[in-house]
């Protein structure tokens, strides 16, 4: 804090102040030089028992926070917040109560520490991967033609939900996506929603317009599952392809380049590396396309090919050319691998979490990477 300039910090995303105190209940942490206060509007008793690191007492409203810094002798001063994640009328009110204070965004440098995980969310990560893991196998023993991707969708959170997911996807942003459950099929891999980069599927309602649809699968398609499973308040993100029947050449062969994308990724997630140079790696094995199937150049990633993840499943750094970022030991990340063939209408996906260690990178995730075959 003293590094950034900041004579105190507050918090008000819930999973920020998990981070830092270990309770999600409604809340706000204030920190300053020498101590922290927990702030709890709801759920008091609950998050005296939880919370570490701060005194926890009942309040609530910037008022209340002006007062405790105050109390520690500040009147003025540069006050770090979550401008990413702060509502415009909440960020109104409290410029009212601390009027004489700098605001500065904080979501940078809590970011940046949340990015590298310690032992203890590591594990944490590769259990929520095993829940992952579950749902795989679960699409592939029910996994026949006529089910919707709704029916289908429903099975496979209900075994997630089984094997303790915690029923939703923690977004750092309130409008994106999220439920743990995305499958597509058929013509529905080429349908990007603008809810993410990827293919979204064509969802049940113009208010819901992503994930899985009344469609049901049918013989010969390509069937994508990707799922963002929530245990322990960590989280990990896998996606299998499956084909219903026996995959044609073309399908083998997109789902085959896939595969080399993430090889590529896996192989060049070192610390000290650059982000840029990860996605500059998985651009070039699909330049290269798949002959005689699909010529050089036919091939696209849809701009990136993976992103961090822990108590949010949309963290930094996003393996992209945008990125400034150079890899750390101790990130886990999600190594995303779509390959779409446009002219086809053709979308193969390979999905996993990872940590980078010192000597590379290792798969939490553990369902078999291959194109699955299902009553081929």
């Amino acid at each position: 804090m003293a590094e950034a300039g900041l004579d105190a910090l507050v918090l008000t995303h819930p999973r920020d102040v998990l981070y830092y105190v270990g309770t999600a209940r409604p809340a706000t942490l204030v920190v300053g030089p020498r101590e922290a206060v927990l702030l709890v509007r709801r759920g008091l008793d609950l998050a005296r028992k939880e919370a570490t690191g701060a005194t926890v007492e009942a309040g609530g409203g910037w008022d209340r926070v002006a007062a405790v810094l105050a109390e520690w002798g500040f009147s003025r001063g540069a006050v770090g917040v979550p401008l990413d994640v702060m509502p415009a009328s909440l960020y109104l009110r409290m410029r009212e109560a601390l009027p004489g204070w700098e605001v500065v965004d904080a979501s940078p440098i809590v970011l940046a520490q949340r990015m590298v995980k310690d032992v203890d969310e590591i594990e944490a990560v590769r259990k929520a991967a095993r829940v992952a893991d579950v749902g795989h196998q679960a699409l592939a023993a029910i996994l026949r033609p006529g089910l919707s991707e709704l029916s289908l969708a429903a099975e496979v959170e209900r075994a997630l939900r089984e094997a303790g997911h915690e029923a939703f996807q923690p977004l750092r942003y309130p409008g994106a996506r999220g439920g743990g459950v995305f499958l597509f099929s058929g013509e529905n891999l080429t349908v990007r929603g603008g809810h993410g980069l990827v293919v979204t599927g064509s969802g049940l309602s113009r208010g819901s317009p992503y994930g899985p649809s009344l469609r049901p699968v049918r013989p010969g398609d390509l069937v994508v599952l990707d799922i963002g499973a929530t245990f322990g308040s960590y989280t990990a993100d896998e996606s299998r392809t499956f084909v219903l029947g026996r995959p044609t050449a073309a399908q083998e062969a997109l789902h085959q380049v896939a595969l080399e994308v993430e090889e590529a990724v896996l192989r060049a997630l070192r610390p000290g590396v650059p982000v840029a140079e990860v996605y500059e790696a998985a651009e070039a094995v699909v330049r290269r396309g798949a002959p005689p199937h699909f010529a050089p150049g036919s091939l696209v990633l849809p701009g990136f090919v993976g992103h961090g993840l822990g108590l949010e499943i949309d963290e930094p750094p996003v393996l992209w050319l945008r990125e400034e970022t150079r890899l750390a030991a101790g990130m886990t990340l999600a190594v995303e691998v779509e390959v779409s063939a446009p002219e086809a209408a053709m979308t193969a996906k390979v999905e996993d979490t990872v940590v980078v260690e010192e000597n590379g990178a290792r798969l939490l995730t553990a369902a078999p990477r291959q194109l699955f075959a299902v009553g081929g």
